[in-house]
């Protein structure tokens, strides 16, 4: 079955061989503390575009979705932007590219870095993050770029951060209230929150959220390092599994003490043998729902 991962990243070589440096000299301190922490070892992996397409084919993954980072600067977003458009445009057949979009500045500015991203034949936004970007459900510049998002149909990819859960060096709440907001203002907007949304999915077993949100969908990504797998299968019998997009945060190494490079074979064959999926769900989870969002169904 065809395999498509609406959740990765992609990185220059530059920046993988010195990552935190590469970070303060472009004034990227959140992303450093992320990557390089300096009171633990890094879990995020690195790998060239050629790695990736043998990681993937390894895998059995046909196609994988590249998004950009929230990034705290807009000339950042735009350096991702053309970073992943060239491996767009290197394989077509096999990535899918998402903008890296700032939404904390003007009007002006948003819709100029969305109609850039459409011109280096980009097709989606995201991963965006409210508390490091600095916009929220009510910022001119969230609202410009929803409006554009639903104007060309093109999917927000946000980073939700668990509710209750660990700290670690770089943490940032997202408030789920705010997610809630941002769907009800724009009922048209397919909004898909990473790593489960945060547990926002939960709160879907109130008829009155299950209706505002939609249009709203969860991504896996990052699971093993939050949740067992049994929670496919409880957040199936919550939202359904039309609901749920495979994504695997590659190639961040979501089984630290296994993964000495990252890998997508773990996760997925994980998701094979111990989230207790039909066929059915299985090929929705993994294939069908993202294809449908992204008008390929």
């Amino acid at each position: 079955m065809k395999i498509i991962d609406s959740h990765s990243h992609c990185y220059s070589v530059e920046l993988a061989a010195a990552p935190r440096a590469w970070a303060e000299s472009h004034n990227e301190p959140h992303w450093a503390d992320l990557v390089a922490p300096l009171d633990r070892p890094s879990i995020q992996g690195w790998a060239t575009m050629e790695q990736t397409l043998a990681a993937m084919d390894a895998a059995g993954v046909q196609q994988t979705v590249l998004l950009g980072w929230y990034w705290q600067n807009e000339v950042t977003c735009r350096w991702q932007n053309d970073l992943i458009a060239g491996w767009v445009q290197a394989a077509p057949e096999r990535f899918i590219g998402f903008a890296s979009i700032h939404p904390g500045g003007t009007v002006a500015s948003v819709i100029a870095q969305c109609e850039h991203a459409l011109s280096l034949g980009l097709c989606g936004v995201g991963e965006l993050h409210p508390g490091i970007q600095q916009f929220d459900s009510s910022s001119a510049g969230w609202h410009a770029l929803a409006d554009w998002c639903v104007a060309h149909d093109w999917p927000i990819n946000l980073h939700a951060t668990e509710a209750v859960g660990h700290d670690h060096p770089g943490s940032v709440p997202t408030p789920l209230n705010d997610f809630l907001r941002m769907a009800e203002a724009h009922p048209e907007l397919k909004l898909i929150l990473a790593h489960w949304g945060g547990g926002l999915a939960f709160f879907e077993l109130n008829p009155r959220l299950r209706k505002a949100l939609k249009n709203v969908y969860y991504d896996t990504s990052a699971t093993p390092l939050l949740y067992e797998p049994s929670i496919f299968r409880r957040m199936i019998e919550t939202v359904g599994a039309e609901k749920i997009l495979f994504g695997s945060d590659f190639p961040l190494r979501v089984y630290p003490r296994a993964q000495k490079t990252p890998d997508y074979s773990m996760f997925i064959e994980a998701v094979q043998h111990q989230a207790n999926l039909s066929p059915d769900e299985f090929a929705a989870i993994m294939q069908r729902n993202i294809q449908r969002l992204l008008g390929k169904a």
